[in-house]
């Protein structure tokens, strides 16, 4: 069974550590899935099959060189399994039916969704400069995307709730369209005709910006809005 790599913690972002500490490329050498932001927290990132895409603030997919600058992101192995085929369902009627068959909100585990969507709700936002905005002052500037009937990847993790802070507690998925012209953090989404495939994850590895003199010197010990900041920042509230 293989872990969640993750580089950075939530907390980070809220607390404006918001400097790229690792490129895409050596997030790839511990993963070859997974989700992110850039430095600034300049658009989403979605990982698949080794390969790196941002969806921007304007809502373009890109490719992204190899030293893209990260602030933020998970990685695994991929060795998913399949759990189920799905017709008309809505994205929070599946993750109960998921945690249904996980059996437990304890444990890391990674969800890939593939197929035809009837509708998925996005969002990305702007890169922003030193000094830089905490993830609060970001999320309200964000910019949302819609897109009806269109075939792509969803792919995301859950993390227990007494990791709130270091990850997202709960779901936390992006949206990357087969066509890659449109994907996102996402909202909201209806399958329409969709395969889930499942991965337990053992646990969780996190790699920390060990030679950058902000995170070293910032009091990260004040956790008082650190939850209703992340919650949101990443729901569609």
């Amino acid at each position: 069974m293989k872990p969640l790599v993750q580089f950075g913690t939530m907390q980070m972002l809220v607390e404006r550590l918001l400097d790229g500490f690792v490129s895409t490329k050596e997030m790839l050498e511990s993963g070859n899935t997974g989700i992110g932001t850039g430095a600034g927290v300049d658009g989403e990132l979605i990982m698949l099959d080794g390969v790196a895409y941002q969806v921007d603030v304007h809502g373009h997919v890109n490719r992204v060189a190899d030293d893209f600058p990260v602030a933020f992101g998970d990685v695994h192995q991929a060795d998913f399994k399949p759990f189920k085929h799905f017709d008309n369902i809505t994205l929070e009627d599946l993750s109960k039916e998921i945690l249904k068959e996980v059996g437990t909100k304890n444990y890391f585990f990674s969800v890939k969704i593939t197929g035809e969507f009837a509708a998925v709700e996005t969002r990305a936002a702007a890169k922003s400069e030193k000094p830089y905005p905490g993830l609060g002052a970001i999320a309200k500037t964000q910019r949302i995307f819609d897109r009806n009937d269109v075939k792509g990847t969803m792919v995301g993790y859950f993390t227990p709730h007494v990791y709130e802070g270091v990850g997202v507690a709960g779901f936390h998925q992006h949206f990357l369209s087969d066509e890659l012209d449109f994907g996102g953090h996402v909202l909201g989404a209806t399958l329409k005709s969709a395969d889930v495939e499942l991965q337990l994850l053992s646990g969780l590895t996190i790699n920390l910006p060990m030679d950058n003199e902000d995170y070293k010197n910032a009091d990260l010990t004040d956790l008082s809005t650190l939850n209703d900041v992340i919650h949101a920042a990443e729901s569609a509230d």
